[in-house]
């Protein structure tokens, strides 16, 4: 059997492991040895290469563990740097060869890792399987990659998606991205959507569409409290009731007529062109790129926080609606000349969210 070879060395500016997401955000260095040297020949014609290397700081490990997402897994079911063999495996962007130096992006290495080999990413061999390994990932823990972006504050990528969801993007939204952002590396809390985490909204305008997607607190998990407060603020909350709130400092008006005026036109008064409106969308959307990357305790106050939170949301049964047949949460019901109608049959009043708030129609 051959022996396992070391080829080279990894430096760079990590002398100690962290998370993993943050020091694939870094570049390093890989020295290969000079006698490897002529097996790097043409590597450069290569985009990324799949970089292994030894955890040479892991001194054991446990065949049962939490991973970074706070699940219990075997180690084979994990990227723990912990393992028997003690080997790693990544796929690196390659930046540019030295001689047998390569610079790297996307190496989660600490400084000094002994390099045990060094290959081409070939997409029609690995790609395939890759996607449906990322889509199977992604059912099994569909949080995961937005708590990815989260911890190595990847915030413009964050807008980007929350953009998807929100339907365009405007400095709500991206103040509403950045709040959350910070709550939740800040409580190092995730949401799995079973109301374990809270988030406590006192505004239902695009904020409010920004800590949802971030926080993966949303009205139809429940986890999503409104109080119809008109402040552009947010608390994330753990079940003990104990959080973090974040709202926004008073700032004067930013010295921008044209926008303020698109904003008043197509916004408020609902009277701009198409082509006003087109023009105030390409605005707002360099305001919010340009807004997330400003310093959000100078934007925000933080302060930590105790709140009241509602019980865990009950489950109610369904009832047939007498009237129109439908099924109808039996809570929203009512009894009348001895049939069970839902409210719109029964013409009775009830609560809507509206972008006035909650109100009741008449």
């Amino acid at each position: 059997m051959q022996d396992i070879q070391e080829i080279g060395v990894v430096h760079n500016d990590m002398p100690e492991p962290m998370d993993p997401h943050e020091m694939r955000q870094e570049e390093s260095v890989i020295e290969i040895h000079e006698r490897y040297a002529d097996g790097l020949y043409r590597i450069e014609d290569n985009r990324y290469i799949q970089v292994v290397f030894r955890f040479h700081r892991s001194e054991s490990y446990e065949l049962r563990g939490a991973t970074y997402s706070g699940e219990v897994k075997g180690v084979f079911a994990s990227r723990s740097p912990h393992r028997p063999s003690g080997i790693g495996v990544t796929t690196a962007r390659l930046l540019r060869r030295d001689g047998t130096v390569l610079h790297v992006k996307g190496l989660d290495a600490v400084d000094g890792t002994p390099v045990l080999d060094v290959k081409p990413y070939a997409p029609s061999l690995d790609e395939t399987e890759q996607r449906q390994a990322a889509r199977e990932h992604t059912k099994a823990s569909p949080r995961n990659e937005v708590m990815r972006l989260i911890r190595t504050h990847a915030v413009e990528e964050l807008l980007l998606r929350a953009g998807e969801f929100h339907g365009h993007f405007c400095p709500g939204l991206a103040m509403g991205v950045m709040a959350a952002v910070h709550a939740v590396r800040q409580m190092s809390w995730r949401s799995d959507g079973m109301e374990h985490v809270v988030a406590i909204v006192e505004t239902n305008n695009c904020f409010a569409d920004g800590v949802q997607y971030v926080t993966g607190c949303t009205l139809g998990n429940n986890a999503l409290v409104f109080r119809d407060l008109g402040k552009t603020a947010f608390t994330l909350a753990d079940r003990d009731g104990m959080g973090i709130r974040i709202a926004v400092r008073p700032r004067e008006p930013e010295q921008d007529d044209a926008f303020a005026e698109l904003f008043r036109k197509v916004v408020k008064d609902r009277e701009g062109t198409d082509e006003e409106e087109a023009r105030f969308k390409r605005l707002a959307r360099q305001r919010s790129f340009e807004l997330v990357k400003r310093d959000v305790e100078k934007m925000f106050t933080v302060e930590e926080v105790s709140v009241d939170l509602p019980p865990y949301a009950p489950i109610h049964d369904s009832v047939i609606c007498a009237a129109c047949h439908e099924p109808v949460m039996a809570t929203r019901t009512v009894e009348q000349n001895g049939r069970r109608l839902c409210l719109s049959c029964a013409d009775r009043s009830y609560r809507e969210l509206t972008g006035n708030g909650i109100q009741c129609p008449d």
